[in-house]
């Protein structure tokens, strides 16, 4: 007879478990536009009917399978919140038996938290191949709700999950269902005057890189569609890490400043209006990311949009300037109104002198070459 798993030994696995959902970074803190949002990040059970082959917790690998008590975790929720330790709840799993049942059990989660009276952020991953009438449900309880698409098209993810379900038919119909109600909620009003839940927070999705022989290119493609096309609110990025008795044991780890620069690629795309096809500009003949700033890379192949006028320049041409983000680029917008930027000294008191000193080669000012001298001497 097995020895049964002691409370603690479950808190740590399931939560350690969920590390491989990289929704957030590794109580777990969540990266949320330059704040850290504490989450209590966890699966609802690591029992799996799958054999992904990239995955810890996959059928066929030995391994210590658990699952919490959905009431129990919501008091374990509840009691955090209100003490103030976390200020939500990121919630994935793997498949135990099919997607409804699981995701029916990560529901009740939720509906008992909300029926405590628990107001606080709830992030929830979706199974693939979920019924709609589940899917309404999550979109109605929780801030944000996603489903994994894993690989950038359908041939990766075939590869990678042989028994998840067709690419279009279990994920990606699933992600045009959670945009579809969504979007009928907000028609209907019912999202006015409420503080939490709605998919307030957006949409999102994970993909796995460098797991088989993929590129960048085909990630930065998809990456544009979910964005543009889809509306998505982030695309998250998991650089392959080999597990033990699993097919891929033997594949070299992902290199984590790839997963950083794909990063970087896709936040140019939702951003700064930077497209695809841009990027491919930069990209080298086997599809893949230099290890640089791929923002300052352009700028290099690009030197004829350089020096830029602040006095006149758009906002999506302030952005491009390397350094200089959405929020510095209002922040120009916005002193230009009361006084032209001639001179550093007008920078600098919008950028500080730091920052100035790192764009000055990219925009017009009278006295550059002044302040270019100084700093060379």
């Amino acid at each position: 007879m097995a020895k049964p798993i002691k409370r603690r030994d479950k808190w740590y696995f399931l939560t350690l478990g969920a590390k491989w959902d990289r929704a957030v970074v590794p109580i777990y803190e969540a990266a949320a536009r330059g704040r850290c949002v504490p989450l209590l990040k966890t699966l609802l059970t690591s029992h799996c009917k799958n054999d992904c082959k990239y995955c810890a917790f996959r059928a066929e690998r030995k391994c210590l399978r658990t699952a919490w008590n959905p009431q129990k975790l919501a008091e374990i929720t509840m009691h955090l919140w209100s003490q103030g330790k976390i200020r939500g709840l990121f919630l994935s799993s793997s498949v135990a038996k099919d997607p409804d049942h699981v995701t029916e059990k990560q529901l009740e989660v939720l509906n008992n938290l909300r029926s405590m009276g628990y107001c606080g952020y709830i992030h929830l991953r979706i199974m693939p191949g979920t019924s709609r009438h589940f899917i309404r449900e999550a979109v109605r309880l929780a801030d944000r709700v996603g489903v994994n698409l894993e690989a950038p098209n359908s041939d990766i993810f075939d590869e990678l999950c042989p028994d998840k379900g067709g690419f279009k038919e279990a994920i990606l119909k699933r992600l045009d269902w959670i945009i579809e109600e969504v979007i009928s909620l907000k028609r209907k009003g019912e999202v006015k005057g409420r503080k939490f839940g709605f998919s307030r927070a957006g949409i999102d999705t994970q993909l796995i890189v460098g797991a088989v022989e993929d590129n960048d290119l085909q990630h930065i493609r998809t990456t544009e569609w979910l964005y543009k096309k889809l509306g998505l609110r982030r695309v998250y990025y998991s650089g392959f890490e080999p597990i033990p008795q699993t097919s891929l044991e033997k594949r070299p780890a992902c290199p984590p400043w790839r997963e950083y620069r794909l990063y970087q690629a896709s936040f140019l795309i939702r951003d700064y209006g930077i497209t695809s096809k841009e990027l491919e500009t930069i990209l080298n003949d086997k599809g893949f990311l230099p290890n640089m700033d791929p923002k300052r890379v352009l700028a290099k192949i690009n030197p004829e949009i350089f020096p830029v006028d602040l006095n006149t320049a758009s906002f999506h041409e302030i952005v491009r300037i390397p350094h200089i983000g959405p929020t510095t680029a209002k922040k120009i917008l916005e002193a230009r109104k009361a006084k032209p930027i001639k001179y550093s000294s007008d920078l600098e008191k919008i950028l500080g002198p730091h920052l100035t000193r790192k764009v000055l080669q990219y925009v017009e000012v009278k006295d550059k070459s002044l302040i270019q001298f100084q700093n060379n001497y």
